[in-house]
């Protein structure tokens, strides 16, 4: 099959939010808020923390919740897909945590289908959960479902990508994409210095906000340090502002050059977040860009290792560079201790499935208000390299990533204050 990489008809019909926003980057207007934060919120800058964020306390999320039953916390979660080992250990983990407590789980899976998610969260509203755990298979079209729950009575919580802000949750249990993009893409600048890099984007699923973020964390951690290698005067929130509109001339048009940074994107590709789509991608961008690419930039880990699959195919492992800023699995962590992959972050399916259950006790128990928690939750992000992957290998393995702790869920007054310290 002829897969074409470079021509981005469907990426431009699916993605008319982040055109929208690389519009209003143009036209933002001026004030005591960076541009940058302006845009918010918006499918590539999922994780980006605005200092300044609204209070959420007047939202209807239908909080606090009694349950019916005190002892017995039904808790109805639909999950994306259980057809990807990340998955697999989310809900084994959430599982796990759940023994012994007085949460009582009921997973289903919606096969990557909104209707299926739907039909699955209208159940849990006929069945009468205390509370709805949602991992959205569409961030915009899941808005409307949830709500139903949360008009019913249940409120609901999110994992793993942040849905639309139209959706009244109390928040997004999860790690944080642009953040562990941005850690990667600093990483990949600083190992390079000044040299030009010559870049191909693979991405898992364009419109997520997850990869979007990830990548978009990516090409923005590279021009800020970069901009800072080159002595040019910008601020951190105008590198970002950079690297989000050359991502979004990413997304349109599949390549951009930034002559002053001496970075430029010649190819991107999609690889559905797997080993074959990053290998598939990486078959194709090779066999037009190979001569000239220094680095392949995947927003995960799979489609990372299909990338080195793709040049050791040909013959030309180490030639190029290759690097992740997601999940930090341990098969990855390998390979960057062998020194084949530059660079990843922290992702972790198992963190996020514990992280959620711990939430879920928190708030039922009253150790927690969720009242006035962000859209997302987001834990802290990390870059795993050659110089820190050992501290990151957790002697144990049963844990097929990285090991971790879990994070406190922060309110909205407690982001402002640290924010304020920095």
């Amino acid at each position: 099959m002829n897969r074409k990489v470079t021509t981005f008809a469907l990426i431009l019909a699916t993605s008319l939010a982040g055109s929208a926003g690389f519009a209003a980057a143009q036209n933002a207007a001026s004030g005591d808020k960076a541009d940058i934060y302006k845009l918010m919120p918006n499918t590539a800058l999922s994780g980006l923390i605005d200092p300044n964020m609204p209070d959420r306390t007047d939202i209807k999320k239908a909080w606090p919740k009694k349950p019916a039953d005190p002892n017995k916390i039904k808790v109805g979660w639909t999950e994306i897909t259980m057809g990807n080992p990340f998955f697999v250990e989310l809900i084994k983990g959430a599982k796990r945590e759940a023994q012994g407590s007085k949460l009582d789980l009921d997973v289903q899976v919606a096969d990557s289908d909104l209707q299926r998610q739907c039909s699955q969260i209208d159940t849990f509203i006929t069945q009468k959960k205390d509370v709805i755990v949602v991992d959205p298979t569409d961030t915009l079209g899941v808005a409307a479902c949830i709500n139903r729950a949360v008009d019913a009575g249940i409120p609901v919580v999110a994992i793993g990508t942040v849905p639309s802000d139209q959706a009244r949750i109390l928040t997004t249990i999860t790690p944080n994409p642009y953040e562990n993009g941005f850690g990667a893409g600093e990483y990949i600048a600083k190992e390079d210095g000044t040299k030009p890099i010559v870049a191909a984007l693979i991405i898992g699923v364009v419109g997520n906000s997850t990869s979007e973020s990830r990548l978009n964390g990516m090409v923005s951690g590279i021009v800020w340090r970069r901009a800072q290698d080159l002595g040019l005067k910008m601020t951190k929130e105008e590198a970002m502002l950079r690297g989000y509109k050359l991502f979004q001339e990413a997304k349109k048009s599949g390549s951009f050059n930034d002559t002053e940074l001496k970075f430029k994107v010649v190819a991107m590709g999609v690889g559905n977040w797997t080993e074959a789509g990053g290998l598939a991608a990486s078959e194709d961008i090779l066999t037009a860009h190979g001569s000239e690419l220094t680095h392949i930039i995947a927003d995960n880990d799979w489609m990372g290792l299909g990338a080195l699959r793709a040049l050791k195919n040909i013959g030309r492992e180490g030639s190029i560079k290759v690097a992740a800023s997601a999940d930090g699995d341990r098969v990855a962590l390998d390979e960057i201790k062998k020194g084949n992959l530059l660079v990843t972050g922290t992702f972790s399916g198992e963190q996020m499935g514990v992280s959620t259950v711990v939430f879920l006790k928190k708030i039922f128990d009253g150790s927690l208000d969720p009242q006035d928690l962000p859209l997302g939750s987001y834990f802290p992000a990390h870059a795993i390299t050659k110089e820190n992957v050992d501290s990151f290998i957790d002697p144990n393995p049963d844990n097929k990533f990285y090991k971790y702790e879990v994070s406190p869920v922060l309110t909205i007054p407690q982001i402002r204050e640290q924010a304020a310290k920095k």
